[in-house]
């Protein structure tokens, strides 16, 4: 018999995150500045994915959470990607969505941060996580594309692996 524990006793942390676009803008959040997570950054819309919860109803629940929209033309998952994270002795599975919506709305601040309507050929202007931002420079290129990425970090939090793969 196999020894499962390896397996069992591994921390896996899984999130959504949503690139939410209208009118050829994505909608980034900027972190506020007192987030334990990438504070001042720009990126999508999401979180974990709660016990017993689906990715799309957590996915579904963010977006409102964070925006207050509940309407969507079409969803779409673009990136499964995984970051191994020492620091916190686990691995983080996040699972990417384009979701796009008929018309810009302004969304107000929140404790999260503040939200931006973002011409995509803009970002490199903008701080943000380093998969979002080649993500986003790759569906410009290519939007049906699949994205597996796999970014590693050491124990101090320091990047040092990155593959990205497109399908």
């Amino acid at each position: 018999m196999s020894d499962f524990s390896k397996y069992t006793d591994y921390k896996t942390v899984l999130s959504v995150n949503a690139l939410i676009w209208c009118e050829g803008r994505v909608l980034l959040l900027k972190r506020a500045d007192d987030k334990k997570i990438d504070p001042g950054f720009y990126g999508g819309v999401g979180g974990k994915v709660e016990p017993h919860e689906s990715f799309y109803d957590a996915l579904t629940r963010e977006i409102k959470e964070e925006t207050g929209l509940t309407e969507f033309e079409s969803i779409r998952l673009y990136s499964i990607t995984q970051h191994p994270y020492p620091p916190t002795d686990s691995e983080w599975v996040n699972a990417y969505f384009i979701v796009n919506v008929a018309k810009q709305i302004k969304i107000k601040p929140t404790k999260d941060g503040t939200f931006h309507w973002v011409k995509p050929q803009d970002i490199d202007r903008f701080p943000m996580p380093i998969d979002t931002k080649e993500y986003i420079k790759i569906l410009l290129k290519n939007p049906n594309a699949f994205i597996l990425g796999f970014f590693d970090h050491d124990e101090e939090g320091k990047l040092i692996k990155r593959t990205i793969q497109i399908l």
